[in-house]
């Protein structure tokens, strides 16, 4: 008779690896920051801007995405906290009495708000962030002050998006709409389509909120951000952004595809690229802690001695 296939053992290093936490629970993570973050209101040239800060550290500002709210960020701002002083902003018709004229608001205006925020709370250098449309108000922070900001990191990014004729008319037509982005016809079922797959069971109660608070962005507001995306091209300015830019691009997203990333990992000069496998474009969402762990270690990486809070070997090893 075949013998029987010994044992494996176990090295000591398997059998001593913790067992991996439980997903973090989503909105009391929101409810811790809420709690510990400081919320403020910047009246600006254009509009009354809401922002959160915490932490301590260096200045970490994120740059939203086209329709999304402070805290479908809250668990990745909550561990960025621990090593950095994050901030992170409203845009403009995010609140129906922030006073914005929307129609006269354009891309640029975004990046000069966003450097009138820096002033306001007395910011020298700062680290960026930016993810999806945020991105680009990043490499347009960039261009115009490169001294400003030593590193950045995107996710999702973009320097222009192609839009069909029948798009162009949607989205003018869509800024004249009232109410919520939650009132548009057949949101849930496109955004099932573009994102659902990537909400694994295990964090299965994360996908109805995030559902929740992508639809309380208002559509006029909606409507005027992608009417931004449909006029901006900046291609011709990424050769001259040289600061070490990190990009994040999620495998499977079918939001922003990967043609949009290679395109930037060609142009920019100092660009690092990393594709996350069996990511979407939500990783905020299904992989925040992740995300939050791949920007502090790029942002500032460790010494050549080691991290503060790394283990030291045994003595003999």
């Amino acid at each position: 008779m075949p013998e029987s296939p010994a044992p494996v053992a176990e090295s000591p290093e398997s059998s001593s690896r913790p067992p991996c936490p439980a997903p973090a629970d989503f909105r009391a993570e929101v409810a811790t920051y809420d709690r510990m973050a400081e919320h403020a209101i910047w009246e600006g040239p254009r509009y009354r801007m809401h922002y959160r800060v915490l932490g301590q550290g260096p200045p970490l500002i994120l740059v939203p995405g086209i329709a999304a709210t402070y805290r479908g960020y809250a668990l990745m701002l909550n561990r960025l906290a621990s090593q950095f002083r994050t901030v992170i902003f409203d845009y403009p018709g995010d609140h129906p009495d922030d006073g914005a004229k929307l129609g006269r608001i354009t891309h640029d205006h975004i990046v000069d708000d966003l450097f009138g925020l820096i002033e306001h709370l007395n910011i020298g250098r700062a680290f960026l962030t930016g993810l999806s449309f945020g991105s680009t108000v990043v490499f347009r922070a960039l261009h115009r002050e490169p001294r400003r900001f030593p590193k950045a990191v995107v996710q999702g990014a973009f320097a222009h998006r192609r839009f069909s004729r029948a798009e162009r008319m949607a989205l003018s037509l869509g800024r004249h709409l009232p109410g919520q982005s939650s009132r548009l016809p057949w949101r849930e079922q496109i955004l099932a389509y573009n994102s659902k797959s990537h909400f694994p069971s295990i964090i299965e109660d994360r996908w109805p909120y995030y559902l929740e608070q992508n639809g309380l962005t208002p559509i006029a507001a909606l409507a005027h951000r992608l009417d931004l995306v449909t006029r901006l091209d900046l291609r011709p300015i990424l050769p001259e952004i040289r600061n070490p830019v990190l990009l994040l691009q999620g495998n499977e997203d079918r939001i922003v595809v990967r043609r949009y990333f290679d395109e930037l990992n060609a142009a920019l000069p100092a660009a690092e690229g990393v594709i996350m496998p069996l990511v979407g474009h939500q990783p905020h969402y299904t992989h925040a802690e992740a995300l939050a762990q791949v920007t502090a270690d790029w942002l500032l990486p460790c010494a050549p001695e080691g991290c503060p809070n790394e283990p030291k070997p045994a003595a003999g090893t």
